[in-house]
């Protein structure tokens, strides 16, 4: 590993470094808790010699030596220190931390950062003035961070990913922003990689819940690119996020790729045509749900493509099936959560069926994929998201997933039995009768 150096540095030597904060850093998030955890330490360890707040591993570019060093790790933790500086030399400009010259851009970023001023200001508001200067002294010159400086940014986070780290650990989905941004950095302009960067900070925080980032990646992409293939799917996280990992197309040469490049050669040159100015016809490009995974930004245009697909089928006023879910889904004790995770089977198979053919016979398919998923609300009386994963994989009944993934025409869908409910518990009587209303139309067409 091309590790330049690894010391201990003073807090105030880290902070008067010329520090950047990449593009592909997720925002600043650091909690009321985790900020009231470090004041905390350095209030009942400040009669120490010194004392040791954790590693910060930073990427010193190779090309120039002399350029300002990435944050890799520990932007949170140093963000905070220098508002905790801040405040403590408040009126006395002794110390000037080079992080508060950062731009921020980002809106989370800069709520918590007011937010967190505003908490540390508060925690020293009864301080004297000598007493917050001695504190600063603590904090400047007998606080220590080790400092790892790497010259690789793909070693720098390999060395970032094996640590354990203290304070808010990053989610699956900020892992993967960190990496496809990375992927991008040789072949994209900073502007085009700011505008990925945007849209994802934007998709963390919706004013819908049931369409955020997390629960699209996590409840449905993440599920589905699994079930397809019959493996596990309960749960997305950090230990398994290779699933949303793929291919470079401009370092990849193996055979199966170059259908892809070939692909995406084509829209970009449709998309760069200077008719397109002229008539604003941009053809995106035409993703699969359990395609490989193209690495950089055609994996934020993936992300974005399924989010939108989720809001058109089932979340806009207009949505396609909204109607459908109205009527079968919301029977009583439909909030229960067993019935949430079937709810969420049934989302997922409509989905992988849309994603494959469209609208083509949508409604006919919505109810097969209902009397599939809805059998486990009427033959299970307790449901966890293990019965779940067992449905979807096949492993008691053919799975609606590998019948969809099969299927050459809407047709081969349409032609799949459910398996027969026996009602063995009447805890939904809702579904028992969207079932039978479904059935008897098929019987009666």
């Amino acid at each position: 590993m091309a590790i330049k150096h690894m010391e201990v540095l003073s807090v105030q030597k880290i902070l008067t470094l010329p520090l950047n904060i990449p593009d592909y850093q997720r925002p600043y998030k650091w909690s009321t808790k985790h900020v009231n955890q470090l004041i905390d330490d350095i209030l009942n360890h400040r009669t120490k010699s010194c004392y040791r707040l954790g590693t910060v591993v930073l990427h010193q570019h190779k090309e120039n030596d002399k350029s300002s060093p990435d944050i890799v790790d520990g932007q949170q933790r140093l963000l905070t220190l220098t508002l905790i500086c801040a405040v403590l030399d408040e009126g006395n400009e002794i110390f000037s931390p080079t992080l508060l010259e950062h731009h921020f851009t980002s809106p989370v970023s800069i709520e918590n950062l007011k937010h967190n001023t505003q908490i540390i200001q508060e925690r020293f508001i009864g301080l004297k003035q000598d007493e917050k200067q001695q504190l600063l002294t603590f904090v400047l010159k007998r606080c220590e961070l080790i400092e790892v400086m790497l010259d690789n940014l793909n070693e720098a986070f390999q060395f970032f990913d094996s640590q354990n780290s203290r304070g808010k650990a990053l989610a699956p989905h900020d892992l993967l922003k960190a990496y496809h941004l990375r992927e991008m950095m040789d072949s994209t302009e900073q502007n085009e990689r700011l505008h990925h960067v945007e849209l994802w900070e934007q998709g963390v925080n919706p004013d819908d819940e049931s369409t955020n980032l997390h629960t699209i990646m996590g409840d449905f992409l993440f599920r589905l690119r699994r079930w397809v293939e019959g493996d596990y799917g309960i749960q997305f996280s950090r230990h398994n996020i290779e699933v949303f990992k793929g291919i470079n197309l401009d370092s990849t040469h193996y055979a199966y790729a170059e259908s892809m490049l070939a692909l995406d050669y084509a829209v970009e040159a449709f998309n760069a045509d200077p008719i397109r100015k002229w008539d604003k016809q941009i053809k995106p490009y035409p993703f699969q749900v359990d395609q490989v995974m193209i690495n950089g930004k055609r994996f934020f245009e993936y992300i974005q493509h399924y989010i939108a697909m989720h809001y058109k089928l089932f979340g806009s006023e207009q949505a396609l099936l909204k109607l459908f879910l109205a009527n079968h889904t919301t029977y009583k004790g439909n909030t229960r959560k067993g019935d949430s995770y079937v709810k969420n089977l049934f989302m997922c198979s409509i989905m992988h069926y849309y994603d494959k053919f469209g609208d083509i016979e949508l409604e006919k398919v919505a109810k097969i994929c209902y009397r599939w998923s809805y059998f486990l609300r009427l033959n299970l009386q307790r449901i966890g998201m293990e019965s779940i994963d067992n449905h979807a994989r096949g492993l008691h009944h053919q799975s609606i997933f590998r019948v969809i993934n099969k299927a050459i025409h809407p047709q081969q869908v349409l032609n799949f039995t459910p398996p027969s409910s026996d009602e063995k518990f009447k805890n939904a009587s809702g579904v028992v009768d969207s079932i039978k209303i479904m059935t008897n139309g098929e019987n009666n067409g």
